[in-house]
């Protein structure tokens, strides 16, 4: 009898240990849906290019002495790109220098001279073809030491674009030239690409080219490098392909490290004219099986809702259905983690 008084104890108080060993309320952040005046969004595979590329090429010819480019290396605009050699240049302006200095002191004494012979003039104590020809000698003085002066301008103008800088802030896509090598006019030194037009292009259809306007911001994924960025689109390049009857689309995007030429991007373009549409943050959203869902809360419950997707922004999704109303609460923290019908504690909202 008492073993059966035992085992009668012990079944009347297991729903008690079971009660008590329940997992607690899950806690969990809210915020509320919100509306929007949004465009139906697609997103179109494109890829990355730099809109503006440079051939830098020299202005004067010289031999290489220092050469500071490299692939993938960066400048800003006035950085030396190379240097040539200059000591023929530097020996030319010491000529020139002491031949304006020979000049000027021909040009004192032609003009004390000059002097001399106007005073001695107005005594008719000299000759009028004397004080011409003075006068004349030092006109072409005067005349030679301005050609001096150009022509010492124009050789430290020469020795300054001895140097080749960087006409912008880029970035080197391809080295052209070597140290030691002899470099012409106009002979290209590298291909620069200017990290200020950094773009991503994309094929839109010529049906959707309506809905795009210039200046209007758009989501852009580089997956290679887990980037998320915010473009603006500057417009299209106005050639349709035959084909395709698409035209390419410019976005223009912000330079960031290890961007490359032709890389692959995903921009979310409008696809469609606005419309209300409830804004769920990008937090909330929770993908199972390949599909996507939000959770709610309903009876201090989570509640999974399956959502399909419209339009994104950078921190949105917006969608239109009845399952989705403004100020529904949506869980943005603690999601991962969520069950449906799961008890849950909200903690903040």
């Amino acid at each position: 009898m008492k073993k059966i008084a035992q085992l009668l104890l012990f079944v009347s108080l297991l729903p008690l240990q079971v009660q008590s060993a329940s997992p607690p309320p899950a806690r969990v952040v809210t915020v509320p849906v919100e509306e929007q005046e949004m465009a139906a969004t697609q997103a179109l595979s494109g890829i990355v290019d730099f809109d503006r590329i440079s051939a830098v090429s020299g202005e004067v010819s010289g031999l290489i002495t220092k050469l500071h480019i490299s692939e993938g290396k960066q400048f800003k605009a006035g950085d030396p790109l190379l240097e040539l050699n200059t000591d023929l240049i530097r020996k030319d302006i010491d000529i020139k220098n002491k031949e304006k200095a020979q000049v000027s002191a021909d040009l004192e004494k032609v003009g004390r001279t000059l002097k001399r012979l106007e005073s001695l003039l107005q005594k008719n104590s000299a000759s009028r073809q004397a004080y011409d020809d003075a006068r004349f000698d030092h006109r072409s003085l005067q005349k030679k030491r301005e050609t001096l002066d150009e022509e010492l301008q124009r050789l430290k103008l020469q020795l300054d674009k001895s140097v080749v800088r960087a006409p912008f802030n880029g970035i080197v896509l391809e080295k052209q030239k070597e140290q030691g090598e002899w470099l012409a006019p106009g002979m290209p030194v590298c291909r620069l690409a200017s990290t200020e037009d950094l773009v991503v292009k994309v094929a839109v259809s010529e049906n959707m080219a309506k809905f795009q306007q210039v200046g209007q911001t758009i989501p852009i994924s580089i997956n290679a490098l887990d980037l998320r960025l915010t473009g603006t689109v500057k417009g299209f390049i106005p050639v349709a392909d035959l084909r395709s009857k698409s035209a390419l689309l410019k976005i223009t995007i912000p330079y960031q490290p290890g961007v490359m030429q032709n890389m692959t991007a995903s921009a979310e373009v409008a696809a469609g004219r606005k419309q209300t549409l409830q804004m769920i943050p990008r937090d909330a959203v929770v993908r199972m099986n390949g599909k996507t869902f939000v959770y709610s809360i309903k009876e201090d419950k989570a509640q999974l809702i399956p959502v399909t997707i419209i339009s994104r922004t950078d921190i949105a999704i917006g969608v239109n259905q009845n399952s989705i109303r403004k100020g529904m609460p949506v869980v943005i923290d603690g999601n991962d983690r969520l069950r449906p019908n799961q008890a849950v504690q909200v903690i903040s909202n």
